[in-house]
């Protein structure tokens, strides 16, 4: 029986376990360099941010100077009126104090108009373009007009406002007012032809509805006083205070 020689493997063994060692090596160095890089790259970014400093009560040329030192840039988004912060001092600002932002970011404010001095006119008992009108003329705006429906209310009146009149708090430029809508009753027109002209017209002024004109007319054998045509026709839809003529027999 033929013997197999082993008189070089532990040379071949050797070798492997060297290849080994080296791949192990690359594969450690690999990793700490990819975790140098991740690591690296995040202190860089964390680098650029900037905690933002408070801002409001400031005046604007104060408050440009500590922006421009933190390394950020100052936007005036608007401004309102504000009786607690005088004219010209930052209401507020957005980010807030004590965020992180990047350097060269942008922090907007709002500047104070100072109390308002013209107090809010009293638009009650006008219509809504005269409201607006007087509005205007004071430094303010038409906001949100809404209607409400009130049986005995006049059409198109303002009953109510917000900011209420003569008030000088700081409520914005807009005044938000509710307009009275006379409740509108619909009728259904009834067939008047045949009918005496005297009862019609009481029925009429009952419910609210007036009679326009009344053209007599001679028609053999009819009935003096009856309704010989009417307008609107029978069935048409009615609303309180329209006018119906009549022709009556003479």
């Amino acid at each position: 029986m033929r013997q197999v020689s082993t008189k070089y493997l532990p040379i071949f063994s050797g070798r492997f376990f060297s290849i080994g060692k080296l791949l192990l090596l690359g594969a450690i160095l690999m990793s700490v360099f990819v975790f140098s890089m991740i690591f690296g790259m995040r202190l860089a970014v964390r680098g650029t941010l900037v905690e933002v400093p408070s801002l409001v009560g400031m005046s604007r040329s104060d408050a440009e100077r500590v922006i421009s030192s933190a390394g950020l840039t100052l936007i005036v988004s608007g401004e309102r009126y504000d009786s607690q912060v005088p004219h010209g001092a930052i209401i507020s600002q957005v980010p807030g104090a004590g965020v992180d932002l990047k350097e060269d970011g942008d922090v907007r404010v709002i500047l104070s108009l100072g109390p308002r001095i013209n107090p809010v006119p009293d638009l009650r008992d006008t219509t809504v373009r005269a409201a607006r009108m007087m509005a205007e003329q004071n430094g303010y705006e038409l906001g949100y007009v809404s209607e409400v429906v009130l049986p005995d209310g006049d059409d198109g009146r303002i009953i109510s406002q917000y900011p209420a009149a003569h008030s000088s708090e700081n409520i914005g430029d807009k005044i938000d007012v509710l307009v009275s809508k006379k409740e509108q009753v619909a009728y259904i027109m009834p067939d008047l032809v045949g009918q005496n002209l005297n009862r019609v017209l009481s029925l009429l002024k009952r419910h609210g509805l007036q009679v326009g004109q009344i053209e007599y007319r001679s028609v053999p054998n009819a009935v003096r006083g009856v309704i010989l045509r009417q307008f609107p026709e029978p069935g048409y839809q009615l609303q309180r205070g329209q006018e119906i003529n009549l022709e009556v027999a003479r």
